[in-house]
């Protein structure tokens, strides 16, 4: 009798907690959104014809869809599909060049390829697994991270905007 009893406690106690992962995965639900924010790059002339440097920042924010921002305090996870970038709206000097660039998301800072300005058509995919998963645990801890650009341009004046997209899944559980 006292083995019967065992077993039906056992057995409960299995039912009960696949029940309840199953309960839990219903309560979740996954939110898919491209956020992107441009860098308005702007390099005046230099008399001297050397290279010169920028540095433009913006704030990438997952409150900005309604949804998550009215459940930022139950977020779950936070997963970055990809990251990309292109450049538009240039003009300036004849075969500029963008060398030495970097786009810095909070403390993760992702090395890009020199990059030809008047280039429009090209959309850049940066970024290691490790490199998104850094981000993303940023953006679940915080739901805003600041976007940094840094390069160094072959020639001037340029004036260029960059397109910063990052294609995010939240996954919100309401309970």
């Amino acid at each position: 009798m006292k083995l019967i009893t065992k077993i039906n406690v056992l057995l409960l106690a299995t039912i009960t907690f696949f029940s309840c992962d199953k309960l839990d995965k219903l309560t979740e639900f996954d939110i898919t959104e491209d956020f992107s924010t441009t860098l308005n790059v702007t390099v005046i002339e230099d008399s001297n014809g050397t290279a010169q440097t920028w540095t433009e920042t913006s704030t990438i924010n997952l409150g900005t869809n309604e949804e998550i921002q009215s459940n930022l305090d139950v977020i779950q996870g936070v997963k970055i599909n990809s990251l990309t970038f292109k450049v538009i709206n240039f003009t300036g000097a004849e075969g500029a060049t963008a060398t030495e660039v970097s786009l810095s998301f909070g403390d993760t800072v992702i090395a890009v390829a020199d990059i030809n300005l008047k280039d429009s058509s090209t959309v850049y995919s940066i970024g290691s697994s490790s490199e998104l998963n850094t981000i993303a645990n940023d953006l679940k801890n915080t739901s805003e991270i600041t976007a940094t650009s840094i390069g160094t341009v072959s020639s001037t004046p340029v004036r260029f905007d960059l397109v910063i997209t990052l294609d995010v899944t939240t996954t919100i559980d309401v309970l």
